[in-house]
């Protein structure tokens, strides 16, 4: 979840960054444990957005350190990603899982999607608290964390659901157009019995136009295989995937 970083302004940018640090730096010592900048978060986004990335995690480190979830989410997602320094996995986590704690929910998607499989030594896998917090992201409105959670399910690694809970909680994400979901509903039709190829191709296409990239490849392998009219009945299907009995 990164958002597009905004090109620089010129001169307004930079004598905006001036006075902020600037003013850390006319700051005691004391004072500045305590300080807020100017428009608090505003500033910080601002300096994430366009690429400022040792101001913008030196204010979202204090405004985190004053309580802002918000500016513990997106610490962890410049941890995770390395802007600013080296990508750190663990740290990642845990600045997710304080900005979780207070009731972010896409810190807890965040953080249960790092869990879910580990990422290296210094974050080994938590399957049981990747689902627990997918669980709660998804009660929160994120529709990917449906998706994560039912593959979870359908994997074994998460309890709390059989095979058709979790197809329906995949469906329930794809009609809310979610691109991964359409492309795990894909896989499932192709391992039905028989496999239903039309759906197959109408989901991988539909993932595809949703901008999930990883069906594009499945896509192009299933419609060189495909005759003429099996793509026509996928052609067909696509409007109506999301209507019962599809």
């Amino acid at each position: 979840m990164r958002l597009a970083r905004v090109k620089g302004r010129g001169v307004q940018t930079a004598l905006r960054r001036a006075v902020v640090i600037g003013l850390v730096a006319m700051m005691p010592a004391g004072a500045a444990l305590a300080w807020t900048p100017p428009q608090g978060f505003a500033t910080a986004a601002h300096a994430w957005e366009t690429g400022d990335y040792a101001t913008a995690r030196s204010l979202f480190g204090r405004l985190a350190e004053a309580g802002d979830a918000r500016a513990a989410f997106y610490l962890g997602v410049m941890a995770e990603q390395g802007q600013g320094g080296e990508a750190d996995p663990a740290a990642a986590a845990a600045w997710y899982g304080r900005a979780a704690d207070a009731g972010d929910a896409r810190a807890a998607f965040n953080l249960a999607r790092l869990l879910d499989q580990g990422a290296g030594p210094a974050l080994p896998g938590d399957p049981a608290r990747a689902a627990l917090l997918y669980e709660r992201a998804a009660r929160a409105g994120i529709v990917a964390a449906d998706t994560g959670l039912a593959l979870m399910q359908l994997d074994g690694r998460a309890a709390g659901g059989d095979a058709d809970a979790a197809r329906a909680r995949l469906l329930r994400a794809a009609r809310a157009g979610d691109g991964a979901a359409d492309h795990a509903l894909a896989l499932r039709a192709l391992a039905g019995d028989p496999p239903d190829m039309v759906e197959a191709v109408a989901r991988c296409r539909r993932a595809v136009a949703r901008g999930y990239a990883p069906a594009r490849a499945l896509l192009d392998q299933l419609s060189a295989a495909a005759d003429p009219g099996l793509l026509q009945a996928a052609t067909a299907r696509e409007p109506v995937l999301d209507t019962p009995g599809n």
